[in-house]
């Protein structure tokens, strides 16, 4: 059985993470074993269930001195700091105080692996809280041991969000010791300004895929033509990558992104640069939100927004095998990468 390391996702089995327990950790050690699975749970964090978050991730870092060689490999959380137009759980976008923001990076100390942020938000020196920046924002969480994971960029400037997440990859590069682990991503062209259709889901979509598509992957990518392309933000995050400045993480369900431009992305930025994520669920709500089945692999939202997908791994796996991926770059892309990403520890220079 060939073992996968989700990075990112929010649910398994009856499990929903955004309002599981400690009671609930001997459960998931069990399911991650007989599937063949390392896990990092990814948490929607309501502001009322911050409390018993904190309890969760310091009642998971005595289970883990407990149980080694746990397959429970840390905790994840998606926001609160997004932009405004994703299809996530509406209770999962608000604005903590200071002193919310240093108790959730203080749980860096305790299993907190990384936190989705949006880094176009605002700028490294506009101020959260008096006398509290955005950069000391970052440096909180990473003096903590947890880093920020890029994604759920504002739509309405790409060029200023794109402007703004190299400030913070600089930044972050520039305090600590340079690594492509030092800052991860959300999934990439999902939730962010694109200058291309990246997926195809409806029949009229499907009408156009044969029109449009040729004019995204009809011919082999450079750095060069990637902004105007594929847009500033996803050029930017990828030029990031192939300088080794942090890992894009890509979807591989058909759904959120068209296969055949994640299989250009695989060729233009290589196996090794590049981490699968799955973003399902196999629960039908997330922090208490009910989603909807359309038939279409994918839940969503009662406004019809995208909010997880349905497709674990074995079926993400087929459809990389089914784009002409080799089995070491299926076994690099869904294990070798996000573990060694997971296992990664903050220095500072």
């Amino acid at each position: 059985m060939s073992q996968s390391f989700l990075y990112h996702f929010h649910g398994l089995g009856q499990v929903d993470f955004s309002e599981m327990s400690a009671a609930d950790l001997p459960r998931l050690e069990a399911l991650s074993e007989e599937r063949g699975l390392e896990i990092v749970p990814t948490v929607y964090l309501r502001r009322p269930a911050l409390a018993a978050f904190e309890a969760l991730v310091r009642a998971y870092d005595t289970y883990r001195a407990d149980v080694p060689n746990t397959r429970i490999r840390g905790f994840a959380v998606e926001g609160p700091m997004l932009g405004p137009e994703g299809g996530i759980p509406r209770a999962g976008v608000w604005t903590p105080t200071r002193a919310e923001w240093q108790r959730l990076a203080e749980l860096g100390r305790h299993g907190l692996r990384y936190i989705v942020m949006a880094p176009d938000a605002m700028e490294l020196e506009d101020e959260i809280a008096a006398g509290f920046t955005f950069a000391d924002l970052l440096v909180s969480f990473y003096d903590n041991g947890c880093r920020v994971a890029l994604g759920h960029f504002h739509r309405d400037a790409p060029e200023r969000s794109a402007r703004r997440m190299r400030g913070v990859i600089d930044f972050l590069h520039g305090r600590y010791e340079s690594s492509p682990y030092l800052i991860l991503t959300d999934h990439l062209y999902n939730d962010m300004p694109r200058n291309f259709r990246h997926a195809y889901r409806t029949a009229e979509e499907l009408a156009l895929r044969a029109e449009e598509l040729p004019e995204v992957i009809g011919r082999p990518w450079s750095g060069e033509m990637l902004a105007g392309l594929l847009g500033p933000v996803p050029a930017e995050m990828i030029q990031a990558a192939a300088e080794g400045k942090l890992f894009p993480c890509i979807n591989f369900d058909g759904y959120h992104v068209d296969l055949e431009v994640v299989r250009q992305t695989v060729e233009y930025l290589g196996a090794d640069k590049m981490i699968a994520l799955t973003d399902h669920t196999e629960t039908a709500s997330m922090a208490q939100e009910p989603l909807a089945d359309d038939g279409s692999l994918l839940w969503r939202r009662d406004d019809g927004k995208v909010a997880a997908g349905m497709s674990g791994p074995d079926r993400q796996r087929k459809n990389m095998e089914s784009i002409g991926l080799t089995e070491q770059q299926i076994e690099q892309i869904f294990w070798e990468n996000p573990r060694a990403a997971i296992q990664y520890t903050v220095t500072h220079h």
